[in-house]
């Protein structure tokens, strides 16, 4: 059976690691076993995870360190993990260099962007100007807003659609797009809610939840299935 990574967040209040139980059962119902990354400062252990997997997923959380991205931190920027930073960052270089198909969630666009140079707005509300309330984090399923999938992108192609009703649980964005990197999908207000790499390296990563909606939406759904199947043939 493959497996797919799934990275974890920490709760500093309970001490443990935690994923919502939505990422698993996407995986689950994509005919793979999810495997859950525990937090740790060892490096040997990070190379032993991405050894155990054939795909992986970097899922949503607080907020990436700014100082990534060659920014103060300014007061609306979220909780963050220094911990969850310096794993992911790591966990997704050498993803990258193993050329480890991935699916990258909410924060996990934010990850792709920061790893390849980019930028993020810290928050959306006090520096993009937009009518939409992008951190709607009390609604799980929505829809709250539409996103236009780029014609001949690889999530297009997965897709198998140009639109997609989305949910939106982020407080912060893609503010410029890192290096080797292509806007895949976009919000109405032309916030990127989805990046690529122009070099059709098999990665997508989104700004939405579609965990979330899988198990009712196929759409979302061939996202993981596509995980899948892409892990399938490089075995």
């Amino acid at each position: 059976m493959l497996t797919i990574g799934i990275s974890t967040n920490w709760d500093p209040e309970k001490k443990r690691v935690n994923i919502p139980n939505d990422y698993m059962t996407a995986v689950l119902r994509a005919g793979a076993l999810p495997i859950l990354f525990p937090l740790t400062d060892s490096q040997p252990a990070w190379d032993a995870m991405v050894d155990l997997v054939d795909a992986m997923i970097f899922p949503g959380g607080e907020d990436i360190a700014p100082s990534y991205y060659n920014e103060e931190t300014r007061p609306l920027c979220g909780e963050i993990i220094p911990e969850r930073d310096r794993q992911e960052l790591y966990t997704y270089g050498e993803v990258i260099k193993r050329g480890i198909p991935f699916l990258a969630i909410c924060r996990g666009v934010q990850l792709v962007n920061v790893y390849e140079g980019g930028p993020l707005y810290q928050d959306i509300a006090s520096e993009y100007p937009t009518d939409i309330d992008h951190a709607q984090f009390s609604v799980s399923i929505g829809p709250i807003h539409t996103v236009k999938l780029s014609e001949g992108s690889l999530i297009h192609k997965v897709s198998g659609t140009q639109e997609l009703s989305v949910n939106s649980r982020h407080h912060q964005a893609v503010k410029t797009l890192g290096k080797g990197l292509i806007a895949s999908a976009t919000a109405p207000d032309g916030l990127i809610e989805a990046v690529e790499y122009q070099n059709g390296y098999p990665g997508i990563a989104v700004q939405w939840h579609p965990e979330n909606l899988a198990k009712q939406d196929p759409h979302a759904q061939r996202l993981f299935d596509w995980l899948v199947k892409t892990a399938a043939q490089r075995k």
